[in-house]
Parts: structure tokens; sequence; C-alpha cells
């Protein structure tokens, strides 16, 4: 049997997700790895589909996705940001990781260098070194942003592209505007990835790369904003000299985006204003209950996130994070997502979904707590002088 061209070690994050199924302990397993919102959305808008929606969703959609679905994100944007898109840069696709491989497919070429976060989404450099490129990964700033003035010094002439996330994955920060702009000067294509611009925790939307002039491309989507991942609704707005060849390379990984997800996607984009600050108001109170039980059980956490699902738990110095996470899913039965999976250097830290029931969330952190407080008892020292709470054995 010929071997396979190209193959990737299994993210972490699904070894963790085997290794709670198979769980040594007698607790009830408790998953904070995903990074799925738990928001109600159904509480919200009716996402039933009657028998004469059927005659919608049956045969083949257009390859770009549906007109009227486009239209409705193209009058999104013109009425949230003040941004003219017309429908012919706007792509539909599976999912945003979706509209990620369909960009880069684009822009990168077996050798082209691509500037990726040291710290991020952990399909950044899997898609690269999938078309043959090359990933570069860039410092983030104080605040975990790509820091505009490293950037010339890991430009060449190979570089195709720069991604950039804001607000950022896993550390919930959000570059300004000013950032945006700093980062498309050097004449470079920016991937903007928006997957949670809409998910900020003080009422407002991010800033956009939408709002910037230039050659860039813009990746955003459905599952995380309306908290329906299993739609596997993403879009892709490319600029215009790009729209031909995004929709030539598009029917050769997606023929048509899954129009039962289209449909739906309507309806949300429709109460659009209502489900989004719903789940904004949704999120805040969420990342204060998880910095709460941090604080209660003496657990490290970083606490400046601005955005998105998750928290980060910081690690003693020195320890590996999968061998963390895969032992608080084996005996303690809590996934989490290890920081390796974002990082080719491990940042030492564990990702945890703070949406998730309240009880699941402090009983996660009661358990993280409880290995740490085994392993390292110095490092729930150094955060407070009394560890509460805690059941050691």
């Amino acid at each position: 049997m010929p071997s396979p061209i190209l193959t990737f070690p299994p993210m972490g994050i699904d070894k963790i997700s085997t290794l709670l199924a198979r769980n040594q302990s007698h607790c009830p397993p408790i998953s904070l790895a995903f990074g799925q919102s738990e928001f109600p959305i159904q509480k919200y808008v009716d996402l039933t589909l009657q028998a004469k929606d059927l005659e919608k969703v049956l045969g083949y959609g257009d390859i770009g996705g549906q007109i009227s679905l486009r239209e409705k994100i193209s009058s999104f944007y013109a009425s949230t940001l003040g941004v003219d898109l017309p429908v012919s840069q706007i792509l539909i696709t599976d999912g945003a990781t979706g509209a990620l491989v369909l960009a880069l497919g684009l822009l990168v070429r077996p050798g082209s260098e691509v500037i990726i976060p040291a710290v991020g989404y952990a399909a950044y450099p899997r898609i690269v070194k999938m078309f043959g490129g090359i990933p570069i990964s860039a410092p983030l700033d104080a605040e975990f942003n790509l820091s505009p003035h490293r950037l010339p010094d890991l430009i060449s002439a190979k570089t195709a592209a720069i991604i950039l996330n804001s607000p950022g994955n896993p550390y919930g920060n959000i570059g300004s505007l000013e950032i945006l702009a700093e980062i498309t000067s050097f004449g470079i294509p920016v991937i903007f990835d928006e997957v949670y611009q809409l998910m900020t925790f003080g009422g407002d939307f991010a800033p956009s790369g939408t709002q910037l002039p230039g050659e860039h491309f813009v990746v955003n989507g459905f599952s995380k904003s309306f908290a329906v991942p299993g739609l596997r609704i993403g879009f892709l707005i490319v600029p215009p000299s790009y729209a031909e060849a995004a929709e030539s390379l598009k029917v050769l990984l997606n023929i048509c985006p899954n129009l039962i997800g289209q449909l739906l996607a309507e309806r949300l984009l429709e109460q659009a204003p209502v489900l989004l600050k719903a789940h904004q108001s949704y999120l805040r109170p969420c990342h204060n209950f998880f910095l709460d039980a941090c604080d209660r059980y003496s657990v490290p956490a970083l606490r400046n996130s601005q955005a998105g699902f998750y928290g980060i738990i910081q690690l003693p110095e020195g320890m590996d994070s999968m061998t963390a996470a895969s032992i608080l899913a084996k005996d303690y039965a809590v996934a989490t997502a290890p920081g390796k999976d974002f990082a080719e250097t491990d940042p030492g830290f564990l990702r945890v979904n703070f949406t998730k029931s309240g009880q699941d969330v402090s009983e996660g952190v009661r358990r993280i707590a409880e290995f740490l407080a085994k392993v390292n008892p110095e490092h729930l020292r150094s955060h407070s002088l009394s560890v509460s709470g805690l059941s050691l054995s």
C-alpha cells in the first residue's frame, strides 16, 4: 500500500476526548475542551423545517452559495459596519475552516511562507503545509496580538500571506483597527480570521478587515456567533480580483454548501440583532463565573480575555500541557484543550470552555485545582495563600 503523501499527527484535543471516554475515574465526565458555545439559540429563533422547505434543499445549489444568503450577509455588513460588500465577493463555505482552506489555496504555492500567530488556531500550520507552504510563527505582544513591529523581520520574497486572528483563539484578545491597519500596510495579503468578531464581552463588535482597504480576505461563519456549529456554514470574503478564481477553486473543494444549513443561516440573520445581543449578554457572566471559580479554588487563570468562549489556566513552569490534559481526562474525568495544540512550543496552559453549565465549570475547575495541588502545591500557593474547598486524596 502506498504511503500517504502528507500526514499530520492527531490534534491533542481529539486524544483528550478519547481519554475522557475511557477515563478511570468514578466521577461524571465533564468536557470543557471543544469550542462550542452552550448558548441556547433555539430559545430565541425557530429552526424547525416544514415539508415545504424540503423543495428548496434537495437539489444542487449555487457553487458560491445561495444568492439570498449572500445578499443577507452583505446587508448585515452594511448595517453593522457600514461596509459595502458586493455579493460576488462573498462565498459560502463548509464552515469557517473551509473558508481558510479556500483562502490559503488561492495564495499558497509549494515553498510559499505564511506568517501565523505564534499561539493560535491549531489548523493554521496544517492547512499551510497541506498546500506545500511553510508556516512562520510571529511573536505576540503583551496583549496577545500580532506585533506589527516584529513582522518586517519575518517577511521575505516568499511571503504569500499573513493570518491575523482577532478576536483571538485561544486568548480572546482583540486587535484595534489601528493594529489591523498597520499589519495590512506591508503589502502582503492578510487573511483576517474573524469567527469571534461578533462575540465580544463589551457589546460592540470587534474591528474587521472589511473596514480596511487592500487585497485582503476575511473568514467568518455562523458556528461561533450563533452557536450552530452543526450547520457547517462559513463564508469567505475575497478581493474583487480573486472572485472568479475563488469560485473556480471552490467547486473542487465543495460543490455546493449544505442547503439546509444555508436556509437556517438566513433565518438567523433575519433576527441577528436580537440573537447576537443575547449571545453576548450570555458570555460575560459565563466568563466572570469561570474567573470566580478559579479564585475560589486558587487556580491561576488569565483575566484579560475580551471575547470568545475560553478561559486560560496557567500550568506550573515546565509542565507539559498534553501530559497535564491527559492525566485530567483519565484520572479526573475532565477534558481540556492542551496548549500544545495552539503553538509549536508548548505555551504551558490549558484552554477551557467557560460557556458550559455553571455546575460543570465549577466542578471542572475544582478537579483541575485538585490535580494541581497534587503535582505542584506551590503553584496554587503562589496564586493564593489559601486553597479552600479542595478534596485532596
